[in-house]
Formats: structure tokens, sequence, C-alpha cells
């Protein structure tokens, strides 16, 4: 099986503080998903999207996964992906997610390599970005028992598998601003986002 050849888009929240669907979201002529689906393109050949609305994407383009536990949150949706992934590792980013840095996906791949591990995430003081990150099948197992027993925090299970772990002064020069981080949670974020944006939101 391929190490590296499968990410997925997590966009199945029912974006309640935002107030309309977070697949909508949108700068310049598309939306923030089609905007990653392209760049994720140019490293992954197996791109998948967790969302219960399929007829929203191309299926030439993509595959969509529906979670197998339902209404459990992200943790739903990367079981999904993992279950479905055509490779070992998968690279997850959630929808209200703008900013890819491919720099740092290389470095993190390029890290794992080195070893044997479950996951790969990066620490900011003691807080886990479990987001532009990897998840391998190998944790699958752990994640099934989280899910079984309700217990639905990514944090929490990211902490209990053989996850490696960035730390900030090794990821920061891959980041700017850490802007990878940026996730779109309420209409206030989105317009803010959107001035920021303007003509320059290619990353």
């Amino acid at each position: 099986m391929n190490l590296y050849g499968s990410a997925v888009i997590l966009a199945g929240g029912k974006s309640t503080r935002m107030g309309f669907d977070k697949q909508f979201l949108q700068v310049q002529d598309r939306t923030i998903v089609q905007h990653l689906i392209s760049h994720l393109g140019k490293r992954f050949t197996d791109i998948m999207v967790s969302s219960a609305t399929p007829k929203l994407y191309d299926p030439g383009q993509v595959r969509v996964i529906k979670d197998i536990y339902k209404d459990v949150g992200p943790l739903g949706g990367i079981h999904a992906a993992l279950q479905g992934a055509k490779s070992e590792a998968v690279f997850v980013i959630a929808c209200d997610m703008p900013y890819l840095e491919i720099p740092y996906i290389d470095f993190m791949m390029d890290e794992m390599k080195k070893g044997s591990w479950d996951a790969c995430v990066t620490a900011r003081g003691d807080h886990l970005e479990v987001f532009h990150s990897f998840y391998c099948r190998s944790a699958l197992e752990v994640l099934e028992g989280e899910l079984a027993a309700e217990r639905y925090s990514v944090q929490r299970f990211t902490r209990k598998i053989k996850a490696l772990i960035i730390p900030e002064a090794s990821a920061a020069p891959y980041l700017p601003e850490w802007r990878a981080f940026t996730n779109i949670n309420t209409p206030e974020e989105y317009a803010k986002f959107r001035s920021a944006a303007g003509d320059g939101w290619e990353v």
C-alpha cells in the first residue's frame, strides 16, 4: 500500500456558528473546498471529501465518503477516511481551513519516514494542532475503541496513539504566521478573511 497517497477534507460539520454550510465558504470565484482540492492534487493522488452531500463534488476529482459513525464530529470523519484510504497515511484538513502549506506537508512526510508512527501533528504550547496533519491506518484500533466508548475528542485520541509531535521551533520556519491552522467559524471571521485575502489568496 502506498504510504502517502491519500488526503481528506472534513466537510461534514453542522456549521452552527457560521449559520450556513461551510462547504459553501467562497473567496473570489471558488469555494475554499475547491481551492483545497486543487492544491492537494499537487501532492496526493487520492483526495477524499467527508461529506453528506456528494452532489456538490465532481467524482472525477474526489471521492466523497460518508461517516460510519454518524454525528460524532471530526473523529468520525477521520475514521471514515482511514477506513477508505488508498494509502497508509492520510493528510487531514477541514473545509474551513483556507491555507495549505505544501512545504510543511513535505517536511512532515520526511519526518514520518524516519520512524513508525500512528500520526503526525504540530504542537503549539500545550495544544496539539490536530488538523493540517497526518493520521495512519495503524491508529484505527485505538480510534474505534474511542468511538465505541463514546469519546469523541480528537485531542484525546491523538494523545493516546504513537503520534509524532512536531515542536513549535521545528514547525515555525514552514508556517508563516501559523496561518495553516486558521479556521473560519463565524460570519465575522469569514468577513475578516475575505477582506484580508483579497486577490492574493493562492496559498
